[in-house]
């Protein structure tokens, strides 16, 4: 088993790497493409400032507060971007009849799906994430312990691993959808704009969404919670997010393996 996971951790890092080095010849894209992404979320934050130039709270929620938590819902899109976005390409290479070629050789399918695309531009919003959540913690003053720090970073974990899933189990339309684009994996990805915001500002419709089929807000709000001392942040609020991640990954596997009984190759 250990023999397994260490082949599999190498060939990730050998892939991931040649798409550092294949971003990295196109300097001007690289930069323009990072300039973009940060650009793009940043448009969010100027929104969220302009806002709280005129109403000192919103909902009870202060500007760095809401700064914060919507820092805490970019920075695992980022890392998704960077580390795992090959998913998007699972169509192309069903249509295209690559699949099959990735089905022979010896290594996990699923690994080297994930592994078929990286998005350096991912760096853009982790960087703009960081500083604007590095930002509002000095603006908060909040008095945060080793427990805090940990929350934070399984959040961010967790919320690339949320991200991740539910990309790879929307792909995988393309196994009983034979056309060539489908909106539907855009649609479910960009529901995580919802989380960037308090939970509270939506209906019961919105919330349980977001809670128990596209569960962004256990991974952004309800540890945002407990991270920013919220008078209403339960103590099992802190778990929630590796258990969501860990609920999207059964579920993106259940999915993934549905679809590979289904798949029958090109010469069908």
């Amino acid at each position: 088993m250990l023999a397994w996971l260490g082949f599999h951790l190498r060939m990730y890092g050998t892939f991931q790497l040649v798409h550092l080095r294949t971003a990295l010849a196109y300097e001007a894209d690289f930069w323009i493409g990072i300039l973009g992404v940060a650009l793009t979320h940043g448009v969010g934050m100027i929104f969220i400032w302009t806002l709280f130039l005129r109403v000192p709270q919103v909902a009870g929620w202060s500007l760095w507060e809401v700064a914060a938590l919507y820092a805490i819902s970019i920075i695992p899109r980022g890392l998704t971007e960077l580390l795992c976005d090959g998913q998007w390409r699972l169509r192309h290479l069903i249509n295209g009849g690559e699949f099959d070629r990735l089905l022979v050789r010896p290594m996990s399918p699923a690994l080297q799906v994930i592994t078929q695309f990286s998005s350096i531009h991912g760096v853009g919003s982790v960087v703009l994430g960081s500083v604007v959540l590095g930002r509002a913690l000095g603006e908060l003053e909040l008095a945060w312990g080793g427990g805090e720090w940990l929350l934070l970073a399984l959040t961010l974990l967790s919320g690339t691993v949320v991200m991740s899933a539910l990309n790879y189990a929307t792909n995988c339309q393309g196994f009983w959808d034979s056309g060539s684009t489908s909106s539907f994996p855009f649609l479910m990805q960009n529901l995580a704009e919802f989380a960037k915001f308090p939970l509270t500002l939506y209906d019961r419709l919105v919330r349980a969404v977001l809670t128990w089929v596209v569960p962004f807000a256990c991974v952004s709000y309800y540890p945002g919670l407990v991270l920013l001392g919220r008078p209403e942040a339960q103590p099992w609020m802190g778990s929630i997010a590796p258990l969501a991640a860990a609920g999207m990954v059964a579920v993106a596997a259940i999915i993934w393996r549905q679809g590979l009984a289904r798949y029958q190759g090109t010469g069908h």
